[in-house]
């Protein structure tokens, strides 16, 4: 059991990795042709360093958020299974 559920976080961690880089890609992309439509000519490149930029600190915020989670479960999960209270304690 444990290996099965090993082998279930660590595919949600890799689905995380690839959500940072998809939407980051398609932010880039997004935000060059917004820009290429609003104002023509090179202005697409400033649109999509901006477009992966800000979207990549968002991501990353999320990415950040979920691997803290996950590290708290394991951390949890380790220390929970040898606690024992301390005398004189229920």
């Amino acid at each position: 059991m444990a290996g099965f559920r090993r082998f279930i976080i660590v595919t949600a961690e890799v689905m995380v990795i690839l959500i940072v880089i998809l939407t980051t890609i398609a932010s880039a992309i997004s935000g060059a042709t917004g820009m290429q439509a609003a104002f023509g000519g090179q202005y697409w490149i400033v649109g999509a360093l901006l477009g992966a930029v800000g979207d990549y600190l968002g991501a990353a915020i999320f990415a950040a958020g979920f691997f803290l989670l996950m590290e708290i479960a394991e951390n949890t999960r380790r220390e929970g299974i040898g606690f024992r209270p301390p005398p004189g304690r229920r």
